[in-house]
């Protein structure tokens, strides 16, 4: 049933140019995002940097440095902690700014569990129930972040990336923090993600309820 309903939506997905998200996909495993930082520059943003297990200290918001230390004290010994081992309630310090997004067909696209407020409020949209593979984002973006997916996956390790948009969009930069959450078994089955909007001066964008 579950492997039925994953794949039922999938001819209303596109997979942004399917090779180019592979040749990204090798390029980030590689921690070598030149090509990808030549695409995003032809129109006019910035990025994409990256880090593989990065240093909490060296994140650059409070949210994204709790939810790193979070996980790394629910992992302990082992690679990633399971996803029972995550309590939502014990993340308010990230509230409005988590994406929660499962693993479907072996790691070639993800649906997304939760899409923060602040991250749809900013971004304006919505992708609860959607896949990577329909992010609206110009396609160069959605390449990057499928490709950025993927390689998360099958290195089944953290991974900081950050970006900063065209100049027309308000947003400076858009900072990411992917962890990946584990079955019993230890295989990589979602990924909670910190993803925060940063303003010019440096100040993490809050909703005012």
């Amino acid at each position: 049933m579950g492997s039925m309903s994953q794949s039922l939506n999938r001819s209303q997905r596109r997979i942004p140019e399917p090779g180019i998200v592979e040749r990204w996909t090798q390029h980030i495993l590689a921690g070598e995002p030149a090509e990808i930082r030549g695409a995003f520059a032809e129109r006019g943003a910035a990025g994409p940097e990256l880090a593989w297990s990065p240093d909490a200290a060296r994140l650059p918001s409070p949210q994204l440095r709790f939810l790193l230390n979070y996980w790394r004290e629910r992992a302990g010994e082992r690679r990633a902690p399971g996803v029972r081992d995550i309590d939502p309630v014990e993340m308010r310090p990230a509230l409005g700014f988590i994406v929660l997004a499962d693993v479907i067909e072996g790691g070639e696209d993800f649906r997304f569990r939760l899409y923060g407020s602040t991250v749809a409020s900013v971004s304006g949209f919505d992708l609860t129930g959607k896949c990577v593979s329909e992010h609206p984002a110009p396609d160069y973006v959605s390449a990057f972040y499928l490709a950025l997916y993927r390689a998360a996956y099958r290195r089944g390790e953290p991974v900081s990336t950050s970006h900063r948009p065209p100049l027309a969009v308000h947003t400076h930069t858009w900072h990411r923090l992917m962890l990946p959450l584990a079955d019993e078994s230890g295989a990589i089955v979602r990924f909670l993600s910190g993803n925060v909007p940063i303003r010019s001066n440096g100040e993490p964008v809050q909703l005012r309820l």
